[in-house]
């Protein structure tokens, strides 16, 4: 297993939008009691995750205008708010893929059209974070379209 690290801490909604505008190459999954997708543009929900292929940003509303936060990394970060801080343990993670729900199987309703690969059926790359080998986190990485 390779090292792993996690970050928590409280943020205001400004400060939030602005380290999700700074992850490259996201996919930001935002939602809120009747709403799940996957806007756009930063729009910032009672609860969200943005990610790459590096990184994942966790968000819940706490507060108005505040949100507590989770950084799950596979790399050390030096570029974070001073308000988030490292979790203890030690942090281990492992690659996973899993297929997701096919959104024409009319079983489902979901509230999308199409994945972030533009396409109705994908597979998402994850991370499993485990904190003294106990899995703790399933962190996605990438969507990719089903061959």
């Amino acid at each position: 297993m390779m090292q792993g690290w996690v970050y928590s801490g409280e943020l205001s909604t400004e400060e939030l939008a602005q380290l999700v505008e700074r992850l490259p190459g996201r996919v930001l999954l935002s939602w809120e009691l009747a709403r799940l997708d996957f806007p756009n543009s930063v729009e910032l929900r009672d609860a969200g995750c943005a990610f790459n292929h590096e990184a994942e940003i966790r968000w819940e509303k706490v507060a108005e205008r505040r949100y507590r936060l989770w950084v799950l990394s596979d790399s050390k970060r030096t570029d974070l708010p001073d308000a988030l801080k490292p979790i203890e343990g030690n942090w281990e993670i492992s690659e996973c893929e899993t297929r997701l729900v096919n959104l024409e199987d009319k079983r489902f309703a979901p509230q999308f059209a199409v994945y972030p690969a533009n396409a109705p059926e994908a597979r998402l790359q994850c991370r499993t974070f485990y904190r003294d080998k106990v899995p703790t986190f399933v962190s996605p990485r990438e969507v990719k379209a089903d061959a």
